[in-house]
């Protein structure tokens, strides 16, 4: 047993990470556009001191404060491929085939964005 385990401890392979299920954040806002992008709002996270400091002297003077983040087409798709049911695996293949780029392609963008959505708090991967 080690005192300090190593970040590759944790790091999970590359086989394991595409057999994770995305799965959205029940907790945050969105919507789809006319245009069909979607349209994210969601609680900034914030240290209790600076939450304290935003509900004292903030515009709205209580809450907390929001973000908002619109996805392009591409991003859009994938958010429609994430149901809690579908792998990465299996997202990246539907986008490498309805976007006409090879699987390697896909990996790299859709890898990207769920890292992109996941550091948000927007999904988490089980």
């Amino acid at each position: 047993m080690t005192l300090f385990p190593s970040k590759s401890d944790s790091v999970p392979s590359r086989s394991q990470a595409l057999q994770c299920v995305p799965k959205r954040n029940d907790t945050i806002h969105w919507e789809e556009l006319d245009d069909g992008s979607i349209l994210f709002t969601y609680p900034l996270p914030l240290s209790p001191f600076f939450l304290a400091l935003y509900k004292r002297f903030g515009k709205n003077r209580g809450g907390s404060p929001t973000r908002k983040l619109q996805l392009d087409k591409l991003g859009s798709h994938v958010w429609q491929q994430i149901d809690g049911k579908r792998s990465v695996k299996e997202i990246i293949y539907n986008f490498s085939k309805s976007h006409n780029i090879t699987v390697q392609e896909a990996e790299h963008a859709v890898t990207a964005f769920l890292k992109s959505l996941g550091q948000r708090e927007l999904i988490a991967l089980h």
